[in-house]
């Protein structure tokens, strides 16, 4: 459970970064490529998610308020990734889904700072720093699916253009999908081997 959230980076990170490149050769078919291709494993993490959020939410095997600040959040990231997985699939506009995410962004940013305030975990500052840079990415998301539901339309376009506004978005967004990815590591690598030493 604890490497999910690195993965889910590394599987955003890699789909839009291959879409852009590809986008710059031969259009917008690298982009519906890129996003096809990601169907399959990201419907398998937003499921996996879901299902130990529910799970969480249902036994409460954290101790009390724990329980409300890891799985609310988490359940939140699965529905988004399902929904953009069933969108890809079907060909909807990713932009309801892209509404969605910035709004769980908000959501997480605010657990974040709610958690760190109450001094919740023995190291707030990397909850901290992993809410809101996932948040972040989350809020950003927004954009960057209506960059990809505009490029989309420009299908007909003899010699599609990537607008500024798009660019500056789509860098950002990478950026925090990284940087999350980075803090969520950590603190998987820093936290696994306590939760070894000590099993329920």
């Amino acid at each position: 459970m604890l490497f999910i959230l690195p993965l889910v980076s590394v599987l955003i990170a890699y789909t839009t970064i291959q879409a852009f490149i590809g986008f710059r050769k031969s259009g917008y078919e690298a982009i519906k490529r890129s996003l096809d291709d990601s169907i399959l494993p990201a419907a398998i993490l937003g499921i996996i998610i879901i299902i130990l959020s529910l799970w969480g939410e249902f036994t409460w095997t954290l101790p009390g308020s724990y329980n409300i600040l890891f799985y609310d959040v988490y359940l939140l990231l699965g529905i988004t990734i399902l929904s953009y997985s069933i969108a890809v699939y079907i060909g909807k506009r990713l932009q309801s889904t892209g509404i969605f995410s910035l709004f769980v962004g908000l959501i997480t940013i605010y657990y974040g700072v709610s958690g760190y305030n109450l001094g919740l975990t023995k190291e707030p500052l990397a909850l901290l720093a992993l809410y809101v840079t996932y948040g972040i990415a989350g809020i950003l998301g927004y954009p960057v699916t209506l960059a990809l539901d505009k490029l989309r339309d420009q299908q007909g376009v003899k010699d599609p253009k990537l607008e500024g506004w798009m660019y500056a978005f789509f860098l950002l967004f990478w950026i925090f999908v990284v940087i999350a990815g980075i803090i969520g590591a950590f603190i998987a690598v820093e936290t696994i081997p306590a939760h070894l030493a000590h099993p329920p």
